[in-house]
């Protein structure tokens, strides 16, 4: 078996892997219980949505608000998966398998790349599906207007899975943070990420101006497939090469900084 073999095996084992045993082990009750719980804030989103469409007060593409705390869920995958080993007693096992480090730090990182592509890609075509269920019943919106919020939505997911990597290998690290030598810088961060990721929601309205987003989510404006500024696409390159730094530095800190 080649290198890229053995490197898509670990992607596929990290893809498999269903979480920490312990949630795992819970009683069948208690998993229909959160599947009813996460099923009834479905139905009353849906519902209020409809609600608005139904009075004419609904723009489309506001719907994409209720996706602006995916940054947050992204940061929080990368931690959860790389967590989970110590969860689970397994990070023994994990770090004694005879592959480098950066193989086995990065297959958990594609693998939650290639989830938060799963999950964005079915965020978009539930929506697409909404927006067309409510051109059909409702004279008011027409496909013209289902068009413009998908090109919003998928500017928007672009914008998204364009610095997702940087986001996960964040969460990543944090993580193995605390469980290796790094774990004096453990709350600095915390504070850095919650911190920044505060401010910059608190100023959302300049952040959705300042890339160029801004007029996705009005009616008022033409959209615009890629309306992105070019800073936008330069910082968004820049985050890659970081998380790339970020995903090497945790695999030496795996290999020769693992304990205080």
């Amino acid at each position: 078996m080649n290198s890229s073999s053995i490197f898509w095996a670990l992607v596929r084992h990290e893809w498999k892997l269903k979480g920490s045993w312990r949630r795992q082990n819970r009683s069948p009750v208690t998993k229909w219980w959160w599947i009813i719980y996460l099923s009834l804030v479905i139905i009353a989103a849906l519902s209020t949505a409809t609600y608005y469409a139904i009075h004419e007060t609904l723009h489309l593409q506001n719907l994409w608000y209720t996706t602006l705390g995916f940054p947050y869920m992204l940061f929080f995958v990368g931690f959860g998966i790389l967590k989970r080993e110590w969860e689970n007693d397994t990070h023994g096992w994990w770090l004694t398998l005879p592959y480098p480090r950066h193989w086995l730090i990065g297959a958990k990182w594609v693998a939650a790349w290639l989830r938060m592509l799963l999950v964005v890609t079915g965020l978009y075509v539930l929506g697409a599906l909404y927006a067309t269920v409510i051109a059909l019943c409702l004279s008011h919106y027409t496909f013209a207007d289902v068009s413009s919020f998908l090109l919003s939505g998928l500017n928007w997911f672009l914008l998204i899975v364009g610095f997702s990597p940087f986001l996960l290998a964040i969460g990543l690290l944090t993580a193995e943070s605390q469980f290796t030598a790094l774990r004096p810088i453990s709350p600095i961060l915390w504070v850095l990420f919650m911190g920044g990721g505060g401010l910059m929601y608190s100023n959302t309205g300049a952040w959705l101006r300042g890339s160029g987003m801004s007029q996705q989510f009005t009616d008022n404006q033409p959209i615009i497939f890629l309306p992105f500024t070019w800073q936008v696409l330069a910082f968004m390159g820049a985050s890659w090469l970081i998380a790339y730094g970020i995903i090497r530095t945790c695999a030496y800190v795996l290999d020769k900084k693992l304990s205080l």
